[in-house]
């Protein structure tokens, strides 16, 4: 398929049809996004290679419904907003969650510039991630109970984050940079590659709805939404295979379940690895 029907594919799984740019139409495509294509970490844990071209993200995260994490989603949606007239910016990020005072740049997001505003937009952070454009001005954006903003740090310095209670999360920071794919390569090598990155030994999986979000951490599902969260323990591969296809929409075989059950109980045994990406 050439690049408009890759992104006509795109656009159909997500029950959208092409409009000319705009904040509505783009908050509706993250939103959209976020719901439907799940943010996953199935592929590492199972040693499949993810390349990084259109067609094979296309294929792996909308065809074959097999999810993807920030380099694969925030790449595949990169290429959708340059043929939608976007001119988005790649940036890469540092994720802040494991306390690392300098982690590796292994997150990769999106700038659009809409009447001469910066907006972050990120389909690649899972669970803890927004779920709309950001603007880079402080302005706070999402629902009653999930509430985003971009804060400069210092100068040149900013960071995405999240409303925790009276307070607020920092997800990832960032610099307006010069990047390109080649820097991608290198982050996404060590996510699905390294036997330390999170990706490689922890099975994460969630999508974002406008009521609920739904995440799989190893042998934990949790649905969070306004009132909380109901969590329930998985204790087979059957289930996880019915959890991971019926509620986040990631298709994958008995045998490949039974490999991800078997990980994620070893996983369980040992401390929690670090977030990194």
């Amino acid at each position: 398929m050439d690049r408009a029907d890759l992104a006509a594919a795109y656009l159909d799984a997500l029950g959208l049809a092409p409009g000319d740019p705009s904040y509505r139409r783009l908050a509706e495509l993250v939103s959209r996004h976020v719901a439907v294509l799940a943010f996953t970490s199935v592929g590492p844990r199972l040693g499949d290679d993810l390349p990084l071209d259109l067609e094979a993200l296309v294929d792996r995260i909308v065809v074959r419904r097999r999810g993807g994490y920030c380099f694969e989603h925030n790449g595949l949606l990169f290429e959708v907003l340059q043929d939608l007239g976007y001119a988005p910016r790649l940036v890469l990020a540092r994720v802040l969650l494991s306390g690392n005072p300098h982690p590796p740049l292994t997150h990769r997001i999106s700038l659009v510039a809409l009447d001469g505003v910066p907006h972050v937009v990120d389909v690649g952070f899972g669970a803890p991630g927004p779920h709309l454009p950001v603007p880079m001005t402080g302005e706070e954006v999402g629902s009653s109970w999930r509430r985003f903003r971009v804060a400069e740090a210092r100068p040149g310095h900013w960071t995405m984050q999240a409303r925790n209670g009276d307070d607020w999360l920092s997800l990832y920071r960032f610099e307006l940079l010069e990047y390109g794919q080649s820097d991608c390569e290198v982050g996404h090598f060590y996510s699905h590659r390294s036997p330390r990155a999170s990706f490689t030994t922890t099975l994460v999986a969630s999508v974002i709805r406008d009521d609920e979000v739904r995440s799989l951490r190893d042998t934990e599902y949790r649905v969070i939404h306004d009132g909380g969260e109901d969590s329930t323990s998985v204790t087979s591969a059957a289930q996880l295979r019915e959890l991971l296809s019926g509620q986040l929409g990631v298709d994958v075989t008995p045998e490949e379940a039974a490999r991800l059950y078997a990980g994620s109980l070893d996983a369980t045994s040992g401390a929690p690895p670090s977030p990194d990406g």
